[in-house]
């Protein structure tokens, strides 16, 4: 049996992400996810070390990357659902850069491109996995330049509207719920 993943009684912090990220069925679970999303891409892909991304080489020679994020956890406060952020190609590209030459996606001397698109995507936990095909095909579509590749998202979304090559953040509407108070918490505070 695994062990559960912890909570809070204080509201989230940093540091509090940081030790559930590295939780042993946090991090299995994010393996689950790369090896789903690897299977839908249809492509030769090197996950990144501690499973912390996964990146492959675009059709049009860019490396492209995955992250998978823990955005909020339940607290006693806000007993909500555990909402993930999976992250196409946004953030460090350092590490990408490495694992990229170190497992042949990337040569030695070769220019590092970043793709000229970007997502956020907002799900829960249990959304997760069905969630890999749905974000595979619309890598796909990007690539294609495409709409029509994208398939149906396997829950309802919101922030997601009009052409999806437009789209930089989706989110499933359970995510929303459990987070958009969060967010209007830091307006206010803003």
């Amino acid at each position: 049996m695994t062990d559960p993943i912890p909570t809070n009684a204080t509201p989230t912090t940093a540091t509090d992400l940081g030790a559930v990220t590295r939780h042993p069925t946090v991090v299995k679970l994010r393996e689950l996810f790369f090896d789903v999303l690897s299977f839908e891409l249809h492509r030769f892909t090197a996950l990144g070390d501690g499973a912390s991304f996964l990146c492959w080489r675009s059709k049009d020679g860019s490396i492209a990357s995955a992250r998978l994020d823990l955005f909020a956890k339940p607290t006693r406060d806000n007993p909500r659902r555990l909402v993930l952020r999976v992250v196409i190609n946004k953030g460090p590209v350092d590490d990408v850069a490495n694992v990229a030459r170190r497992r042949g996606l990337l040569a030695e001397g070769e220019l590092w491109r970043s793709p000229s698109w970007a997502l956020e995507a907002f799900v829960t936990l249990d959304e997760l996995l069905s969630s890999a095909p749905f974000l595979a095909s619309l890598v796909r579509a990007h690539e294609e330049n495409d709409a029509s590749l994208v398939i149906a998202a396997p829950f309802k979304t919101v922030l997601a509207s009009g052409d999806p090559l437009t789209w930089d953040v989706v989110a499933s509407e359970a995510a929303w719920a459990s987070i958009e108070p969060r967010l209007s918490g830091r307006k206010e505070r803003a």
